[in-house]
């Protein structure tokens, strides 16, 4: 057993022995042309060998073909009269991130002023050197049919760059670090898979703000659905609203802190970062064969983003940008607006609505029936004039404007699955529009205080109402009965 030990611990000292020896092969840099500021011991110059592994002028480059560690091959165009590079490839279905292209191609063709490591290496050192198995291949086409291939190997042992070589050449060359990042880039770094076309955010301008709409469906049924409402509309707003307005699955006010910070910022930290597979044969694979659909607007932009399962490894998700044949993954975002209900996102305000848009309302109270409506009129100078009946009876502006707020203010303090209960309801408020359209809430009594509440008929908005209908609603009519006024609320 010990001698079994000891012969182990022999075997590891002796591979420990040949990877520092293999390590000590590796060549350091040796030094660059130092320029006109570095003078020698007499105050001349220092003369140091110019090293070149390839130079040529952008002008007379057709294209650069990048091969990722023998993969599928991609080029980058330059435009000779703009400058301007573009992808140029089967699977280039996103667009390119100019700026990264265009420091590919300028070190590409300018790779120049380099340290030699080796003039003839044999076959060992190109494999040390990691030029056996290239990570990465470019082929530089001139504008005259000719080519030349270049290869870029292993990192060097010290962590200062990378060694390359031109063709089938036993010259070695060691790149920089900062040519090699460059060089040596994944294909994502070229590509531009955003989601979003925002800028990130800033303290005074977050990026959420800039969304206009935003619908969420899961198995093909509107799920969430967000509307910003306009300047103009908030402008004119009878009561303190939030900017946005929730419309799916029924028209509705929102509340402004839950939307922004669970579903909105969220939305624009969607970032994906990979590209996990171009056209996909299996999305069942990705869980992207019934994708959950995220549809994103802008002042200028609309955007649909699908969304599938999670990676095991990153626990990030698969997704495709809609119109793109690839799957990507965002390893990072924060998917959890996905389990946002609706019912989470409510304000407290079961409607609202500017009166100038309603012709009447009826109100059902404790079996009695009184509708109030409206007549509308403007002035020369646009000024809206109201004129409200109660019954038969005509009410001040006022009243008529206070008892209409009143039926605004039906407000809900959360949510239960309940179901609509089979007796009829205690109270019921219908509000004609305009337009033709009604749009109803139903109350059905539950204890003294609270009340179900049903809104346009729908079984999946019920709500708990703590508010006393008795004070809110027939006092006040009580009070025009008696021909007083309804107080300000």
């Amino acid at each position: 057993m010990r001698r079994s030990a000891l012969i182990a611990s022999i075997a590891v000292v002796l591979a420990l022995a040949a990877g520092i020896a293999a390590l000590s092969l590796w060549p350091e840099p040796q030094p660059t042309d130092p320029g006109n500021g570095d003078n020698g011991e007499n105050g001349q110059p220092i003369e140091t060998e110019v090293t070149e592994l390839f130079r040529e002028s952008q002008d007379n480059v057709a294209g650069i073909t990048f091969s990722p560690r023998g993969g599928t091959p991609y080029i980058i165009r330059r435009d000779p009269e703009t400058g301007d590079c573009e992808l140029d490839a089967p699977e280039a279905l996103f667009p390119g991130r100019h700026a990264a292209m265009r420091l590919a191609h300028t070190y590409a063709t300018g790779l120049a002023n380099l340290t030699r490591v080796a003039e003839n290496a044999d076959d060992a050192q190109l494999a040390l050197f990691g030029l056996d198995k290239p990570v990465m291949t470019w082929r530089v086409t001139r504008t005259d049919g000719t080519s030349v291939e270049l290869m870029a190997g292993a990192e060097q042992a010290a962590g200062r760059g990378r060694y390359a070589r031109r063709g089938n050449s036993r010259e070695v060359f060691l790149l920089t670090e900062l040519q090699a990042s460059y060089l040596t880039n994944t294909i994502e770094y070229f590509y531009d898979l955003s989601f979003l076309p925002y800028p990130p955010s800033t303290e005074e301008e977050p990026t959420w703000q800039l969304i206009e709409s935003v619908l969420l469906e899961k198995d093909g049924e509107a799920v969430i659905g967000l509307r910003k409402r306009s300047e103009e509309e908030m402008a004119e707003a009878t009561l303190d609203m939030s900017t946005y307005q929730l419309t799916q699955p029924f028209e509705g006010e929102s509340n402004e802190h839950m939307v922004s910070t669970v579903v909105l910022e969220p939305i624009t930290g969607i970032a994906p970062s990979r590209i996990e597979t171009l056209l996909p044969a299996d999305l069942s694979v990705y869980g992207l064969d019934s994708p959950i659909r995220l549809t994103v607007g802008g002042a200028e932009w609309n955007g649909t983003l699908l969304i599938g399962g999670r990676d095991p490894e990153s626990g990030g998700r698969y997704v495709m940008i809609e119109g793109y044949d690839a799957v990507l993954l965002d390893p990072s975002g924060d998917y959890r607006f996905l389990d946002a209900n609706w019912d989470y996102l409510r304000s407290g305000m079961v409607w609202l609505h500017d009166i100038k848009t309603v012709s009447s309302l009826t109100f059902e109270l404790e079996g009695v029936t009184r509708v109030l409506r409206f007549e509308h009129d403007y002035d020369e100078e646009d000024t809206h004039i109201l004129r409200g009946w109660l019954d038969d009876n005509e009410v001040s502006e006022t009243n008529a404007r206070r008892l209409y707020m009143a039926a605004l203010r039906v407000t809900q303090d959360g949510g239960t699955d309940a179901g609509i209960p089979q007796s009829p309801p205690e109270y019921r408020i219908a509000m004609h529009f305009l337009d033709g359209e009604t749009e109803t809430v139903e109350l059905y009594r539950i204890s003294d205080l609270q009340f179900l509440i049903v809104y346009n008929g729908a079984d999946t908005g019920l709500f708990i109402n703590r508010m006393s209908l008795q004070q809110g609603f027939l006092s006040r009519f009580d009070m025009l009965d008696r021909g007083e006024d309804i107080p300000r609320m």
